[in-house]
């Protein structure tokens, strides 16, 4: 069950960066707010909530995180047991914020200013806080 949560958690993490990729495209490039553009923020917002839910699921039954004497001075256990999880929630927080903020604007200049501003944000979290598999020892994967 932990290695389906896992790879899931993974691949779809490439999911819901192209589709916050694609609404921070929409957001510079396009002139009107149409329906496909809310879509695309709605759907970037809530690939990233899904995640969320299978990364809770994985942080309670993961054998990365444990909360053990020393687990600070450990750099695998310090980043799955709070760098990741502080990363991403803030970063989820702040397009769910940009998202939010978006559905008051009235002119497309005003729905997509904090599209712009909180969708990047919480992308640079985002990719800051993802186990690359060229940082070290933190054993994460492409996929």
């Amino acid at each position: 069950m932990y290695e389906i949560l896992k790879h899931t958690h993974s691949g779809l993490r490439w999911v819901a960066l192209i589709l916050i990729i694609f609404a921070i495209y929409n957001s510079i490039t396009a002139k009107e707010f149409t329906k496909r553009e809310k879509l695309i923020n709605l759907f970037s917002m809530v690939s990233l909530h899904t995640q969320l839910l299978l990364g809770l699921v994985l942080y309670f039954i993961s054998p990365r995180v444990i909360f053990a004497s020393g687990w600070m001075k450990d750099d695998s256990f310090r980043f799955y047991g709070m760098e990741h999880l502080a990363g991403m929630l803030i970063a989820i927080a702040l397009i769910t914020v940009g998202y939010v903020k978006s559905k008051k604007g009235t002119t497309p200049a005003a729905i997509y200013k904090p599209i712009k501003l909180f969708y990047n944000i919480g992308l640079i979290l985002i990719l800051a806080s993802i186990p690359w598999p060229f940082r070290a020892n933190l054993g994460g994967g492409w996929f």
